[in-house]
């Protein structure tokens, strides 16, 4: 089913390589809980590894924070506050269109790329009360080209095997920020493309725009990431 990545459906990890594109779909939701703490307000300079290492800490702080157990709206702002404004959701969006970003005017660009972020948002959202400790363990980072690295990890899970997910950053003027994921070196933006271009060839840009739209309501997170 071309929406199953918003299925957020977890099961074992399977060891055909013909099951890896459903496999990035399952594990979305694990790849979403780091995904949204790789970068915060404080992350300005330094190699990306110590960046994600020390924002990593922040927000599982916020995660095992007993105050927040009974306040899930507060708990999802302050991690809102943490995450927002430091994933490169405008290059994410670009990226995600492929080649159909260009047909789009300058008022339909910049509302998908508030869409795109809704949906980000809300799947982190929605999954994120689910973390149950996983560990994660940091192996390397690799610079790719100046000013670019991919960041690589493991999420350790009992019984089963780790699920690598790397991080690929770009080093901007506000700091370092994500513009792709990839878990088991399939890459989230292209998988996110893939699909999007499905729906656009078949069914045009406005439905695309309109199953976006009914998913991040469904979330309860609404259009703009408001809880």
């Amino acid at each position: 089913m071309i929406w199953a990545i918003w299925g957020w459906s977890r099961k074992n990890r399977s060891s055909q390589p013909s099951d890896r594109r459903r496999y990035v779909t399952q594990a979305l939701p694990v790849m979403l809980l780091v995904f949204g703490v790789l970068v915060s307000a404080n992350a300005w300079a330094g190699d990306a590894m110590a960046e994600v290492k020390a924002t990593v800490n922040q927000v599982l702080q916020i995660l095992k924070n007993p105050e927040y157990k009974s306040a899930p709206a507060q708990r999802r702002q302050k991690l809102r506050s943490v995450i927002g404004g430091h994933f490169d959701f405008a290059d994410m969006s670009r990226s995600a269109l492929g080649v159909h970003w260009k047909s789009l005017s300058e008022e339909q660009r910049r509302e998908f790329v508030g869409l795109f972020t809704s949906l980000m948002e809300a799947a982190y959202m929605s999954r994120i009360e689910g973390y149950s400790g996983q560990e994660i363990d940091f192996l390397k980072e690799r610079a790719d080209s100046p000013g670019y690295s991919e960041v690589y990890t493991n999420i350790v899970q009992n019984g089963a095997q780790p699920i690598n997910v790397n991080y690929r950053l770009e080093q901007t003027d506000s700091g370092w920020k994500v513009y792709d994921v990839l878990i088991d070196g399939i890459s989230l933006v292209a998988n996110y493309r893939s699909q999007f271009n499905r729906v656009i060839n078949s069914d045009g840009y406005d439905a695309l725009v309109e199953r976006i739209k009914t998913k991040v309501n469904q979330s309860g997170a609404g259009v703009g990431g408001s809880s």
